[in-house]
């Protein structure tokens, strides 16, 4: 592929327009597959972090697009201050764990109605044995709409929770800048939480073949950049929604737990003071985060829609033309041309913003530049001599700029 571009791109006799736009349109699939790849992989960059950021930033704060979710879908349940002791299993001494019996009695409240409330998510790992475990098992045996985490071990299984009740993998993929992306399947086939509660809420159902994941029969993404429509801030600080930690709501009579704070609603049950993570948007609880990640299921921004590929496509076979072809005065043994090359990276960011603002979808554009300055390099080589210093200066340079993951 590379050899047939260098050498139409390199050719002196004068090609027809309509080739050019031919050659562009065809190496715009190749730099789709690229984009295809890159936003599969749990890789970002770091510029790419700060193009997602303030793309978002100006989505809901500018042109005010974003719509919070309803705030009587939701109920915050913090069990920060709701602790118990429990002796450790393989030495002396004792270990911190939610205190079970209060789950135990929020549970059996849940569960005598469970019929009207939507869903519990209760991010809470159970592991560990307490006196209460048995009482906390009869309070969430029978019940349907509940899912608790579970997490891989440092071999790669999946961990045994000591108690019976719905699971599924919580697990994402952290960096030194933080979280940004997530999987929704792990291993191409253990479905997260996130994935569960969608498929309960929104009658949905994921399957996987030929190495795609399909959404009742619509290609879906697998790895997510999220988008956070509830963000800490606006439940923590700004008290938008409604937030009690366990002891407050066991105060309060049957009948008020129910029909004040969990009838209708989507209860979300977790440690929000030190289970809390890096994002782009500040510390949040990895709670909140499961729940954004499901909104943005919701929201359907994980289907890959046919006419965001026709943009993809439109979009690369401009830039590939300007960048292939570039005006004539530039390109006699000049390789100042190279100018479009460089200005890539600026190209392809706004490129990604206006996919945001338009489709939802962020688009990776690391692997992209990395191979515009390799296809640079390589045509470099042919145009100028290099030496030992030259090509040793570039090698720093391209490490220091593109492989800088986050």
């Amino acid at each position: 592929m590379w050899a047939v571009i260098l050498f139409l791109v390199r050719s002196k006799f004068n090609m027809r327009p309509k080739f050019k736009w031919l050659i562009s349109f065809f190496h715009a699939f190749l730099l789709l597959a690229f984009t295809a790849y890159w936003m599969g992989t749990g890789f970002t960059y770091g510029d790419e972090q700060l193009v997602i950021k303030w793309s978002s930033i100006f989505k809901r704060l500018a042109l005010h697009i974003d719509k919070d979710p309803p705030k009587k879908d939701f109920i915050f349940i913090n069990v920060a201050y709701d602790k118990a002791l429990i002796p450790l299993e393989d030495g002396l001494g004792n270990e911190v764990i939610t205190d079970r019996e209060k789950l135990a009695q929020l549970f059996q409240v849940i569960k005598k109605h469970q019929q009207d409330i939507r869903f519990t998510i209760c991010d809470i790992f159970l592991q560990g044995k307490s006196d209460q475990d048995s009482l906390l098992q009869n309070a969430v045996s029978g019940m349907n709409n509940i899912i608790f985490p579970t997490h891989f071990d440092k071999n790669g299984n999946i961990e045994k929770l000591d108690l019976h009740v719905p699971k599924a993998i919580a697990d994402y993929r952290m960096a030194n800048s933080g979280f940004l992306k997530f999987k929704l399947f792990q291993s191409d086939s253990l479905p997260t939480i996130p994935v569960l509660l969608y498929e309960k809420l929104n009658h949905r159902k994921f399957n996987y073949s030929n190495g795609i994941h399909w959404d009742n029969g619509k290609a879906s993404h697998n790895s997510m950049i999220i988008d956070y429509q509830i963000r800490a801030h606006e439940v923590f600080e700004e008290k938008e929604y409604p937030v009690v930690t366990l002891s407050e709501i066991l105060l309060l009579p049957e009948d008020v737990i129910f029909n004040e704070f969990l009838k209708d609603r989507i209860v979300v049950i977790g440690d929000f003071n030190a289970d809390a993570h890096d994002t782009i948007y500040g510390s949040t609880p990895g709670t909140l985060i499961l729940l954004n990640i499901y909104l943005t299921l919701k929201d359907g921004q994980h289907i890959v829609s046919m006419w965001w590929v026709l943009f993809l496509i439109i979009g690369y076979t401009v830039f590939s033309r300007l960048m292939l072809f570039p005006a004539p005065d530039e390109d006699e043994n000049n390789p100042s041309w190279f100018g479009p090359l460089l200005a890539s990276a600026s190209y392809l960011a706004i490129f990604s913003i206006v996919s945001y603002l338009l489709f939802n979808q962020h688009i990776q554009v690391l692997i992209i530049t990395l191979y515009i300055n390799t296809l640079r390099f390589i045509i470099q080589m042919r145009q100028v001599e290099w030496n030992k210093t030259q090509f040793k200066k570039w090698l720093l340079e391209l490490r220091e700029t593109y492989f800088n993951f986050k």
